[in-house]
């Protein structure tokens, strides 16, 4: 018995028994990737799209009503969308709605398209489904066919492959920060006038974004206890108070804004956010510093919450 074996049996074995097991926890109990329990499916379940990065994201608005999940570490969101449109270039590409939708998507991260049929987080019957994964195994997007038509199905079997993706390990290497002078830094970010600023001054700089929080407390961020962290997501929910949304991770970025209807504190501390076109997911016990951030944007100075695990990596970002 091969290793595709073994995973594709424990893969039905949990559905059968433990549905509320999803991908992601399974292949983490499994100490695989998300990539290699779903080769592991390959013509059992599962199909490979021989489909460049370029060319499915000027699919997408052909596929008809979606819903969006982006995925980083401890944390999910998914949009749900009636349309979308699409722009861009080699490297990268921009995908929105007509209302509070706006994707950063850096193609060359993508490695793997993968079609199957899974069952949305927020439940439902199972939906065809097209999975994004990186060559480290890592699920970055899924894309739920909502409502697929026969001819958007016909699309998707054009591009059936007979490929299964080689997948490698990844090393995290932690680097030390190179932080400028505390002055130097403050009077950087006076300067700041939207996210294409701040990116810039964290490449500058080498800084993940929770060293520059660190780098400039007292004048322009204040730490937040994990515990008032998920009191203000719940604040937030109870007044409908429209917020944006974001999660970030090394394939771009996943930004909704909305007003959130539904806070729930479900098990194994599991933090879940949902409103009609809105669902957020987060490891509440993954949550191990926040922080309160001041910066200018187009828009003027704002303010938003940002909440880190205990290696630094941010699960998601919250603002008005």
């Amino acid at each position: 018995m091969t290793l595709a074996d073994t995973l594709f049996e424990a893969f039905e074995e949990t559905r059968q028994r433990a549905p509320h097991i999803d991908c992601r926890l399974l292949a983490q109990m499994l100490d695989v990737s998300e990539g290699e329990l779903q080769a592991s499916r390959l013509g059992r379940g599962a199909v490979t799209l021989a489909i460049t990065a370029c060319d499915l994201v000027m699919l997408l608005p052909r596929l008809g009503p979606l819903e969006v999940v982006s995925e980083a570490p401890h944390s999910a969101l998914a949009s749900r969308l009636d349309s979308c449109r699409v722009s861009g270039g080699r490297h990268y590409a921009s995908l929105g709605d007509d209302r509070a939708l706006a994707m950063q998507l850096l193609l060359p991260c993508w490695y793997w398209v993968a079609l199957s049929h899974e069952r949305p987080d927020g439940g439902g019957e199972a939906l065809p489904c097209v999975q994004i994964f990186d060559r480290f195994g890592r699920a970055l997007h899924r894309f739920y066919l909502r409502a697929p038509s026969r001819q958007v199905r016909a699309l998707l079997e054009c591009y059936r492959a007979a490929h299964t993706p080689g997948f490698t390990r990844c090393i995290e290497a932690a680097n030390e920060p190179a932080t400028p002078s505390p002055g130097k830094l403050i009077t950087e970010w006076r300067r700041l006038r939207g996210d294409g600023d701040f990116s810039a001054l964290l490449r500058r700089h080498r800084l993940r974004r929770i060293d520059a929080c660190r780098a400039v407390a007292g004048h322009f961020s204040q730490p937040v206890a994990p515990g008032r962290f998920i009191l203000a997501m719940a604040h937030r929910c109870s007044r409908q108070q429209p917020t944006a949304v974001s999660i970030v991770h090394g394939a771009g970025t996943h930004r909704h804004r909305q007003g959130f209807e539904h806070f729930n504190h479900g098990r194994c501390g599991r933090l879940t956010l949902e409103s009609d076109q809105l669902r957020l997911s987060l490891a509440g016990d993954a949550l191990t510093e926040a922080w309160l951030v001041t910066r200018r944007d187009e828009g003027g100075l704002s303010s938003r919450l940002e909440g880190f695990d205990s290696k630094g990596r941010l699960l998601v970002a919250l603002a008005t």
